[in-house]
């Protein structure tokens, strides 16, 4: 490879780089069982930051919607996430439901989908609904 002003790249531009940030608006789906009840593919959402300057912890807003909306607690949100990761592992996550008359804790691991970056958490906990075990796919949103 030389200096030459032809230097064989057709002259074309490089693309602009691509965002490695985590923080962001994200969508995806909610599926889980309890002993009386099945969720499959629930829309959800969340908008997520870094937790200051910890760029191994998100944490933010979570709603049982796919538009940022609340769909059932009198609140701003329908509940909390937060998330630690370590490279492509997720591993801790915990989301504070504040849902109206329903309200839970649950908490998990998961990771960071090599294909297309979305996090795939798989999750326990308790709301009104009963004892849930499912999982959680968020993808985040350009």
């Amino acid at each position: 490879m030389g200096c030459s002003k032809d230097d064989g790249d057709g002259g074309t531009t490089p693309p602009p780089p691509v965002s490695n940030t985590l923080e962001g608006n994200y969508t995806g789906t909610w599926s889980s069982t309890t002993p009386t009840a099945t969720f499959n593919g629930v829309s959800v959402s969340a908008k997520l930051q870094y937790s200051g300057s910890n760029t191994d912890n998100l944490i933010g807003e979570f709603f049982i919607s796919g538009d940022y909306t609340v769909c059932c607690s009198a609140g701003s949100n329908d509940g909390t996430l937060d998330i630690d990761f370590d490279g492509d592992t997720i591993t801790a996550f915990h989301y504070n439901d504040v849902i109206t008359g329903c309200s839970g804790v649950f908490t998990g691991s998961g990771e960071i989908r090599a294909t297309d970056k979305a996090f795939v958490i798989d999750f326990t906990g308790n709301d009104c609904d009963g004892s849930h075990v499912g999982q959680i796919i968020l993808r985040k949103q350009s």
